[in-house]
């Protein structure tokens, strides 16, 4: 997971929401109505709302970091759930973009689901829109993310709820992935990190000033890409802690 730093709404999306929240069908509408609050949600034009979203978290999935694209296999995920809160339906500060978290296949109820294709309408605590949670976030070289220092809550998040470390074993080991290979995909992507310090160690000869010189130009043009590479918090996180070893 990554930090998401909220923007503000598409033009035309406040356009849209100013005319809606002037609506008596709105204005008494239920907040425990959450087919009737969706309508109004599923009235706006979807498209500047997923371009923005995209645009702000970098092309990746705000929970598993998977790639997203500006198309209707993109979901718009409320963060706080429909129901109950009615001044949060048309929110664009409580909207995510997110991948499928089925890899857009039809389910036969093997597969394990993850992100809000997981969550569905729970309330969760771990946030990616909170830049101190964001920085508790760690990986382990298997795949699998932890929060440091220990936090009961944002872990049962992970593991329950979003299901970011896939399927587990009661003693906490991987019993088997995500139907998206999430748990896979991080492996993949600290093995590139390997490779890449393998390299930088191999051209200049273990010379550190130059190692960290290297890296943190590395940082810095991951960091100023439009677009990230698919988990690229698991590459970002393992240089800066190699960095500041």
């Amino acid at each position: 997971m990554l930090y998401i730093q909220k923007g503000i709404p598409p033009k035309e999306m406040t356009e849209q929401v100013i005319e809606i929240t002037k609506s008596d069908e709105w204005k008494n509408a239920s907040k425990e109505d959450p087919m009737l609050l969706r309508s109004f949600f599923d009235g706006l034009n979807k498209q500047p709302i997923r371009e923005m979203l995209v645009k702000e978290q970098h092309g990746l999935c705000a929970y598993c970091m998977r790639r997203i694209e500006t198309d209707e296999k993109m979901n718009i995920e409320h963060f706080l759930p429909i129901k109950g809160y009615k001044d949060k339906v048309l929110d664009y500060g409580n909207m995510l973009g997110c991948c499928r978290g089925d890899d857009g296949n039809e389910m036969d109820g093997s597969g394990t689901l993850c992100c809000d294709a997981a969550k569905k309408d729970r309330m969760i605590t771990i946030d990616p829109r909170n830049q101190k949670m964001m920085e508790k976030i760690r990986y382990n070289r298997d795949g699998r993310i932890y929060v440091d220092p220990k936090d009961e809550t944002l872990q049962h998040d992970i593991d329950h709820i979003l299901m970011l470390n896939g399927k587990l074993n009661k003693d906490g080991s991987l019993k088997c992935d995500t139907s998206t290979h999430i748990v896979m995909g991080r492996r993949t992507a600290y093995r590139k990190y390997e490779k890449y310090m393998e390299a930088l160690d191999k051209k200049y000869r273990g010379n550190k000033s130059k190692i960290q010189s290297s890296l943190k130009k590395r940082i810095s043009e991951l960091e100023s890409r439009e677009i990230y590479p698919e988990y690229a918090g698991v590459l970002l996180y393992f240089m800066r802690r190699r960095l500041h070893e």
